[in-house]
C-alpha cells in the first residue's frame, strides 16, 4: 500500500512542481531557474527510481531504463519553460537521481522497502516545498510595492526586502498531510516481513 501511495504523490507533486515553475517562469532567472529545475529533476527521479528499482526487483536493467525515460520526460517539462540551460540542468540531474535511485532500490532488503519509502517521500516532500518557497520568495520580491523603491539609499542599504511570509496552512497541507498519509499508508501495510524479520521458530502451539 505505501508502495502505491508512493508512486501517487510523486506523481501529483511532480506535476504541481511543474505548473508551479510555468505559471512563474517570468520570475526565474539563470541562476534561480537551473537550480529549480536540477533540484525538482533529481529529488523526483531519486524517488522514482527508488520506486522502479522495487517494482522491478532483480532486473536492474530495465527499472534503470525505465527510470532514465522518466529522467528525460521530467528533465525537459521542467526545464522547457526555462530555457535550454534549465532543460540540460534538468536532464543531468535526472539521470543521477534516477539511476542511483534503481540503485538503491534494487539494494534495499524487501523487509525494508517500507522504512526505506518513508524515508524517501519525505525527503523528496521537505526538498519540493524548499523549491516552491524559493520560487514564491522570488515573487513576493519581484511584487514589493513600487513605494519601497523611493526610500532613501541609506534606508533600503540598511533594511533589505524581508523574505516570503510563511504561509502555514499551505505548508500544512503541503507536507504535514501528506507525511499523515504515509504514516497511515505505512501502518496499514505493516506486517512482519515490511518493518522486521519474522521470527523464524514461530510455532502454534495447540492442545
Amino acid at each position: 500500500m505505501l508502495l502505491n501511495m508512493s508512486m501517487l504523490i510523486v506523481f501529483i507533486y511532480t506535476v504541481l512542481c511543474i505548473m508551479y515553475v510555468q505559471m512563474n517562469r517570468h520570475l526565474l532567472g539563470n541562476m534561480t531557474g537551473t537550480v529549480v529545475a536540477m533540484t525538482t529533476g533529481l529529488m523526483s527521479n531519486l524517488t522514482i527510481g527508488v520506486i522502479l528499482g522495487m517494482v522491478f526487483a532483480q532486473n536492474l536493467v530495465l527499472s534503470t531504463g525505465i527510470s532514465i525515460v522518466f529522467c528525460f520526460a521530467i528533465g525537459f517539462m521542467i526545464g522547457r519553460p526555462l530555457g535550454l540551460l534549465a532543460i540540460v540542468e534538468g536532464i543531468g540531474g535526472g539521470i543521477m537521481g534516477g539511476v542511483h535511485g534503481a540503485m538503491l532500490g534494487e539494494m534495499i532488503p524487501v523487509r525494508q522497502w517500507d522504512a526505506m519509502l518513508f524515508i524517501t517521500d519525505a525527503m523528496y516532500i521537505a526538498v519540493t516545498a524548499l523549491v516552491i518557497y524559493l520560487i514564491q520568495d522570488r515573487k513576493h520580491r519581484e511584487e514589493q510595492p513600487a513605494a519601497a523603491a523611493v526610500k532613501p539609499v541609506r534606508t533600503s542599504a540598511q533594511s533589505p526586502a524581508p523574505g516570503a511570509p510563511v504561509r502555514y496552512s499551505f505548508w500544512m497541507i503541503y507536507i504535514v498531510l501528506p507525511v499523515v498519509v504515509l504514516c497511515v499508508a505505512a501502518w496499514l501495510g505493516h506486517s512482519p516481513s515490511g518493518w522486521e524479520t519474522p521470527s523464524p521458530g514461530h510455532d502454534m502451539h495447540a492442545m
